[in-house]
C-alpha cells in the first residue's frame, strides 16, 4: 500500500472511531424543578447514553449529579429555586463530564433517583420529601 493510501486509511479509521464515540455520548437538554404537597421534584432530560452518578454533600448541603461522557445543549437554562432547592448550577469537573449541582436548604436525602427511558431520550427524576407549596395542576 502506498504512503498516501495508508494515510487515507488511517484517517478514515480514526474518523470512524470518533464518530462512534460521539454517537454514544449523552446530552443534557433541560433541567426542571417543581414543588408540590409531597416535596420537590427535579427532572433532567437527556438524549443519548444517559449514564449518571450522584453524590450527596454537606456543609453546605448539595446533591451533585455527574453525567460521564456527556455535555449540555448550548445556553442550557437553570430553573429558579423552589422548595428545598435553593439554587441549581452546572459545571465540568473533568473533561467530558457534565455536572448538575442542586444546592439544598436542609440536610434532606432524595428518594432513589429514577431513570425513565423512551427510545434514545431519557429523563432522570429526583424527588426530595417535604412540605412545600402546592403547584397548580397542569391541564
Amino acid at each position: 500500500m502506498r504512503l498516501g493510501n495508508r494515510l487515507i486509511a488511517i484517517c478514515a479509521a480514526v474518523g470512524l472511531g470518533l464518530t462512534s464515540v460521539c454517537a454514544w455520548a449523552g446530552e443534557v437538554r433541560q433541567v426542571q424543578l417543581n414543588t408540590g404537597a409531597s416535596g420537590t421534584r427535579a427532572e433532567i432530560s437527556l438524549v443519548g447514553s444517559g449514564g449518571y452518578k450522584t453524590l450527596s454533600l454537606s456543609s453546605p448541603n448539595r446533591l451533585v449529579i455527574d453525567f460521564p461522557d456527556s455535555s449540555a445543549v448550548h445556553n442550557l437554562k437553570m430553573p429558579a429555586a423552589q422548595g428545598v432547592v435553593t439554587a441549581v448550577r452546572t459545571g465540568q469537573p473533568v473533561p467530558g463530564t457534565f455536572r448538575v449541582v442542586f444546592d439544598l436548604a436542609a440536610s434532606v436525602s432524595p428518594f432513589r433517583p429514577q431513570m425513565q427511558r423512551e427510545g434514545n431520550e431519557s429523563k432522570l427524576v429526583i424527588e426530595w420529601p417535604g412540605d412545600g407549596p402546592a403547584t397548580a395542576a397542569r391541564p
